[in-house]
């Protein structure tokens, strides 16, 4: 009897000592999550000495590719700021193409349209986006400017997209040019993909592998027979498609490997350089702005290599990267269910917290003083934030999923600050 009380004294404590330590770990938790937020919140010394409108960004005079980033997928402000941005860009740097994290047929479409070469609605362009996150009213928003802006001026402006995810749209934009155009190469085609087109069978499919042999050889035929083709409406960009397809498919490959998270994240980013060079190299005299996930635009990410920092590699100087963060978000994300919420985080962002008092602001790295407290913020590490497309209990308990801390002009040339950011304001369009 002794002795059974005894263990019973002994698993009571063990069940006490786990219980505050549960406690304890909480507490370390919280004190960790709350910590950077209450030291970020001070005002710095000459703010408004260097912070300044949008409409009134500066950029590096020899800047050719300039990089606008998104500290979150799931944000209304971040995407009216494509905008925004775009505006000054064209009106006082020649900035003619835009270029989006998104693939590129649905950029081939979205060009159509803003170009009056579409019959179809913006309803309908709009249900072709496959990211749920960029069927938003402010990209619709953005597309309509775009159109009026072409239809008032001689310089018109241009849509990409630089991704290569979901090809989808890419294949059956080849296969119609291959059908209109009759092109006896892609006959047959249309049947070859019409399995993975329905939903049947996965991108990675062995029984695709002659429909990828006959994309090949279709591209080689439009290639060596420039002189009989060249004239076809979209002739270059259906070539661009066919690429890209054949580009998705080897990132499919690559994420299916053993360490396929990294490989394919990495063949990702560095196919996202090539297509954003490729464009670049079309340009004259005029300018491109690309945006994307401030882990795609800037110099450097986590675990790969980002694609600004392929850029920067290929580019030098003439590529330009603009940040942008948040202080407190509530943003848009989706679960491991695809269901859609609001989850709130606080960056812990000093140079965020400005715009409280501030108000959104632009800051120009280049143009900080030495000898200023704000250079400190910018060359020394801080908090920023960091989300992406996708919600799981591990980005509220543990910071380091939410937060970057690093030194900002380590990874933009320039960011745009916001205080409060507030969810996407998604359309209701069918795929």
């Amino acid at each position: 009897m002794k002795k059974l009380n005894v263990l019973k004294k002994i698993g009571k404590a063990i069940a006490v000592l786990f219980l505050v330590l549960i406690l304890g770990l909480a507490v370390l938790d919280i004190y960790l999550i709350k910590k950077p937020e209450i030291q970020a919140k001070r005002k710095i010394d000459g703010i408004d000495k260097y912070a300044c409108e949008i409409n009134e960004l500066t950029i590096r005079e020899n800047a050719k590719v300039i990089g606008l980033g998104e500290a979150t997928h799931g944000n209304a402000e971040f995407q009216e700021l494509k905008l925004e941005v775009l505006k000054a860009l064209a009106d006082k740097y020649n900035v003619d193409c835009f270029v989006m994290e998104m693939d590129y047929g649905e950029g081939v479409i979205i060009n159509d349209y803003v170009n009056g070469h579409s019959g179809m609605s913006i309803d309908e362009v709009m249900s072709r986006i496959n990211f749920t996150i960029y069927r938003t009213e402010e990209i619709r928003n953005l597309i309509e400017w775009m159109k009026e802006y072409n239809r008032s001026h001689s310089n018109k402006l241009s849509f990409y997209g630089f991704d290569l995810q979901n090809p989808d749209v890419d294949l059956n934009l080849i296969l119609d040019f291959a059908e209109e155009n009759s092109i006896e190469e892609g006959a047959g085609l249309s049947a070859t993909f019409d399995s993975y087109l329905n939903g049947s069978i996965s991108f990675k499919d062995a029984g695709l592998n002659d429909g990828f042999e006959a994309l090949n050889r279709l591209k080689n035929h439009l290639l060596s027979n420039r002189d009989e083709y060249q004239d076809l409406y979209n002739y270059d960009r259906i070539l661009d498609c066919i690429e890209n397809v054949l580009r998705a498919r080897e990132l499919a490959a690559r994420y299916d490997r053993d360490n396929g998270m990294v490989e394919g994240g990495q063949y990702r980013d560095q196919m996202m350089a090539v297509k954003v060079i490729e464009i670049s190299e079309t340009l004259n005299e005029s300018r491109m702005m690309i945006t994307g996930h401030n882990g795609h635009i800037g110099y450097a990410g986590n675990y790969t290599k980002t694609m600004g920092s392929f850029l920067r590699d290929e580019l030098g100087d003439s590529y330009y990267p603009i940040g942008t963060d948040y202080f407190i978000t509530d943003c848009s994300m989706p679960s491991g269910n695809g269901r859609r919420a609001n989850h709130r985080f606080v960056s812990g962002d000093i140079l965020a917290y400005q715009a409280k008092e501030q108000g959104t602001y632009y800051l120009d790295f280049s143009k900080v003083s030495e000898d200023s407290e704000m250079y400190k913020y910018i060359h020394e590490p801080i908090y920023t934030g960091s989300l992406g497309e996708g919600y799981s209990i591990l980005n509220t308990i543990l910071q380091d999923t939410v937060r970057i801390y690093c030194e900002p002009d380590y990874l933009f040339d320039a960011m745009i600050l916001v205080y409060q950011c507030s969810p996407l304001n998604l359309l209701n369009t069918d795929n």
